[in-house]
C-alpha cells in the first residue's frame, strides 16, 4: 500500500506524461497545418502560373497576327503601286542576288516592300521537326482552292508554334479555340515553299463537296491549323490571291 507521500510523488510523473502526449499532438497539428498551407500555396501558384501562361499566349498570338498584318499591308502597297502577284520576289536579305534585278518587286528589299524578315519568339515555338525548322516563311508556290483562279497565291506562315498560341490566334480570328487538322499531307507541303524543305508543294483544297485537305480553311484568309498527327501547328495568312 502506497503512502500519501508516494501518491504525491506519482502525480507529477503522470502530469509530465500528459504534457508529453499533448506536446506530440501539438506538433502533429503544426505539421498538418504546415502541409495544408503548403498545398494551398502550391495550388495558388499553379493557378497564377496558368493565368500567366494564358496571358503570355494571348500576347504572343497578338504579335504573330500583327506581323502578318504588317506584311500583308506591305504586299498590298506593292500591288497598289503596280506590281503583279506573279512578279513578287521573296528573296531573303541573306540570299545571293538580293541587291540585283528589279528591286521594287522584292518584298524584303527597302526599295520594294521593305518587309523585315520575321523571327518567332522562342516562347511561341514548339518544334517537333527540323524539316523545316520553326520560323516565318513566305512565298508563292501553290494555289488555295477558294481563291479566284488556279494561279499560285502568296502565302505567309508561322511554322511550328505552340498549341496554346495557335488556339489564341483562332479565337481572335473566328472566336473559337478549335484548330482544324489537315486531312492529309504535311503543313510544309501546303504552307511553305519546298525550297525550304524536302517535301513537295501541293494545292490547298478546301471544297467540302470533294475530299478537301482543309475544309475549315475555305474562305479563310488567315487561320492556325495542325497536321494530321496533331503535334505541329502553323499559322498561315494569304498575302495576295489570284
Amino acid at each position: 500500500m502506497k503512502t500519501n507521500q508516494e501518491h504525491f510523488k506519482a502525480r507529477p510523473q503522470e502530469s509530465a506524461k500528459e504534457k508529453g502526449v499533448a506536446l506530440v499532438y501539438i506538433l502533429i497539428a503544426i505539421a498538418l497545418f504546415a502541409a495544408i498551407s503548403m498545398t494551398f500555396m502550391r495550388q495558388n501558384d499553379t493557378s497564377e502560373a496558368e493565368s500567366m501562361s494564358d496571358d503570355k499566349a494571348e500576347i504572343l498570338a497578338s504579335q504573330l497576327i500583327a506581323y502578318a498584318a504588317q506584311t500583308k499591308s506591305a504586299v498590298d502597297q506593292m500591288l497598289f503601286s503596280g506590281a503583279k502577284i506573279n512578279e513578287l520576289d521573296f528573296t531573303l536579305p541573306t540570299a545571293a542576288g538580293f541587291d540585283t534585278g528589279t528591286l521594287i518587286y522584292k518584298v524584303y528589299h527597302p526599295q520594294g516592300g521593305g518587309v523585315i524578315p520575321g523571327r518567332l519568339s522562342s516562347e511561341a515555338v514548339s518544334q517537333t521537326d527540323t524539316d523545316p525548322v520553326a520560323g516565318w516563311y513566305m512565298g508563292r508556290f501553290n494555289n488555295v482552292e477558294w481563291t479566284a483562279t488556279a494561279s499560285d497565291d502568296a502565302i505567309l506562315a508561322a511554322h511550328q508554334i505552340k498549341q496554346k498560341v495557335c488556339e489564341k490566334i483562332n479565337v481572335k480570328i473566328n472566336g473559337s479555340t478549335s484548330i482544324p487538322s489537315l486531312a492529309s499531307g504535311t503543313l510544309a507541303d501546303y504552307f511553305i515553299d519546298d525550297s525550304f524543305h524536302t517535301g513537295t508543294n501541293a494545292d490547298l483544297t478546301t471544297d467540302s463537296s470533294g475530299s478537301p485537305v482543309c475544309a475549315a480553311c475555305d474562305k479563310m484568309a488567315s487561320l492556325c491549323v495542325s497536321n494530321p498527327a496533331q503535334n505541329t501547328y502553323t499559322f498561315y495568312t494569304i498575302l495576295a490571291d489570284q
